[in-house]
C-alpha cells in the first residue's frame, strides 16, 4: 500500500521536475541572451527546480532502499541482472542518472550564485539546468522503452 502511494508520488513529481526545469531553463537562457540582471524570481525558480529534484531523489531513495520488492533481488544478484535491460535500468542506470542530475543542478545553482556578473549567473544556471534536464530525460523509464512505466501512475 505505502509502496504504491510513494511510487505514484514519485511518478507525478517527475512532471513538476520537468516543468520547473523547463521554466528555469527558459528564464536563464533569456536572461543570458538579453544580459539582464538575475531577479529574485529567477533565483526562486532555480531553487524550486533544485528542490523538486531533491524531493524526487528522496522519494526515489525511499523506493530503492526501503520499499521496492525488486531492488533487493536485483542487487543481490547484480552481476546476473546486468544482461537484463529492465533490471539493469532500475538497479543502476536510473538511480545513477538521477544522482548525477541532482549533482549537476546543485553545482550549477551554487556556481550561479557565486558569479560576479548577471550574464555569467544566467549562463551557468541555463547550462546546468539544460545538462541536468538532459540526464533526467535519459533516465526516465518512458512508456516507449521495453521496461517503461506509464506517464501517469495512479495509486
Amino acid at each position: 500500500m505505502i509502496y504504491s502511494i510513494v511510487l505514484s508520488l514519485h511518478s507525478w513529481l517527475r512532471w513538476a521536475v520537468l516543468l520547473l526545469g523547463l521554466a528555469a531553463l527558459v528564464r536563464s537562457a533569456r536572461g543570458w541572451a538579453q544580459r539582464t540582471p538575475r531577479t529574485a524570481a529567477d533565483r526562486k525558480l532555480g531553487a524550486a527546480f533544485v528542490g523538486s529534484l531533491d524531493a524526487q531523489l528522496l522519494l526515489g531513495v525511499l523506493l530503492y532502499v526501503v520499499l521496492s520488492p525488486v531492488t533487493p533481488s536485483s542487487l543481490a544478484a547484480l552481476k546476473a541482472s546486468m544482461p537484463v535491460a529492465a533490471l539493469r535500468f532500475f538497479a543502476v542506470e536510473h538511480a545513477f542518472g538521477m544522482i548525477v542530475a541532482v549533482a549537476i543542478a546543485h553545482v550549477a545553482s551554487a556556481r550561479a550564485k557565486r558569479a560576479a556578473d548577471p550574464t555569467t549567473q544566467h549562463r551557468r544556471m541555463a547550462l546546468g539546468v539544460l545538462f541536468a534536464l538532459l540526464v533526467v530525460l535519459a533516465a526516465i523509464p518512458w512508456p516507449f522503452l521495453p521496461f517503461g512505466r506509464p506517464l501517469f501512475r495512479l495509486p
